[in-house]
């Protein structure tokens, strides 16, 4: 009974919660990240063998979660407002409006350089959404540059480094900053390259959450493989961990990217735009055909994976994500601070291949990275390896000995 009341209590505050995102018109993108980070708090309360959501557990989240050292804090302030949010739904209450400083926009001086750099973002392919916060952020740079200067020509280091001291900057703003600045010194607007002017914040590189070849067996056992839905969800885990692949472009997966002859995958990622060509194993060979053959509904959809209701849509990553989490749960398996989606079960493959001594470039080529170094970012978790480049403590001397003979004296 406690637990119904408990499913009851997390379903209404969703349901509500979406409800309210859709009706008062919030993007796609923000509702994405509130729905990510109501996961977090549920995953969290769960941990905690919490009953009911309540604004204690939406304090504590706040205060015990590693948000801030594991994300931007943009999607920490984010976490804020969902909390604040949920407790007005706890409440009966209206959304209490946030109001936020009016956007910069960039000055009529400036305007036509402005242009140019979003037409050559056009240029480049970037996504919608990537152009929009470019837009925004190069407008607020070049509208926060003193009123002095007339004229790019005539920025100078100085002009920048006033700029960025009498502001906060969130770290997307940086980049854009230097990318604006490097288009303009190539295309002649100004004298000097002034993207070295940008400051770079550093920021901790959180370890990668990894789960051991026995987590990823009891994660599998927990599916049951005799139902489609069980055939369908157990090939996508098998992707995530024995392949490397992310959720979206698991999700997107056509008939076409799989060559049964090479027994290949074959993929444009959604992430990059690069191509991969990653060999299948017999298991998940198996897995997939056995969903295919067996478990997947009709439909003249390409997209290999789909949903269980009429009209059998292709999945989301979102759903990906859940259906990866839901198996988590079903599990008991300890998430212990460590995120529970197919990015963990990609990080623990490249962990693994990093354990077993595969060099650095067939990693970076199995996960599809365009940054060569990146695969060096899961030696991090190889304990073993790790301990081989242990030094030697050195034998104390001097004062130091003489103190440590005093404690043992003492002792």
């Amino acid at each position: 009974m406690k637990q119904k009341e408990a499913a009851s209590n997390l379903g209404k505050i969703k349901e509500e919660l979406e409800r309210r995102l859709i009706v008062m018109r919030y993007s796609d993108v923000t509702v994405r990240h509130y729905m990510c980070i109501f996961g977090w708090i549920k995953d969290f309360q769960e941990g905690y063998g919490e009953k009911n959501y309540s604004k204690e557990v939406g304090q504590q989240f706040i205060a015990e979660y590693t948000l801030q050292a594991n994300h931007a804090p943009t999607l920490f302030r984010c976490a804020r407002t969902v909390v604040r949010r949920m407790n007005e739904i706890l409440e009966n209450k209206q959304f209490t409006p946030c109001f936020r400083e009016a956007k910069q926009e960039c000055p009529p001086r400036f305007i036509d350089w402005f242009n140019k750099y979003l037409e050559s973002l056009t240029k480049r392919g970037l996504s919608k959404s990537t152009i929009t916060t470019r837009k925004r952020y190069a407008g607020q740079l070049l509208g926060r540059l003193p009123v002095a200067v007339a004229s790019l020509e005539e920025l100078s280091a100085t002009d920048l480094y006033n700029t960025f001291t009498q502001y906060e900057w969130p770290s997307v703003s940086l980049f854009t900053a230097r990318s604006l600045l490097s288009f303009l010194f190539k295309s002649g607007a100004t004298k000097a390259d002034m993207s070295a002017c940008v400051p770079k914040p550093r920021r901790p590189r959180p370890l990668p959450s990894i789960y051991t070849g026995s987590e990823v067996a009891r994660l599998l056992s927990s599916v049951d493989r005799t139902t489609s839905m069980g055939k369908r969800d157990y090939a996508i885990i098998m992707l995530a961990s024995h392949m490397g692949l992310r959720s979206s472009d698991i999700v997107n997966l056509s008939f076409k990217d799989i060559n049964c002859t090479a027994k290949t995958v074959e993929v444009v990622q959604v992430k990059t735009g690069r191509p991969v060509t990653l060999v299948m194993n017999s298991d998940v060979e198996q897995a997939i055909g056995d969903y295919i053959q067996n478990g997947r509904l009709e439909s003249s959809s390409e997209k290999i994976f789909l949903g269980l209701r009429a009209p059998y849509a292709p999945l989301t990553a979102g759903a990906g994500y859940e259906i990866v989490r839901r198996y988590f749960s079903l599990a008991g398996i300890a998430a212990q601070g460590r995120r529970r989606g197919p990015h963990a079960l990609r990080s623990s493959f490249a962990t693994a291949l990093v354990g077993k001594g595969v060099p650095y470039t067939v990693i970076q080529e199995a996960l599809g990275h365009e940054d060569p170094e990146s695969a060096k970012h899961y030696v991090r978790v190889d304990v073993k390896r790790l301990k081989v480049c242990a030094l030697d403590v050195p034998k104390p001397m001097g004062a130091f000995a003489v103190m440590l003979g005093d404690l043992e004296g003492v002792l």
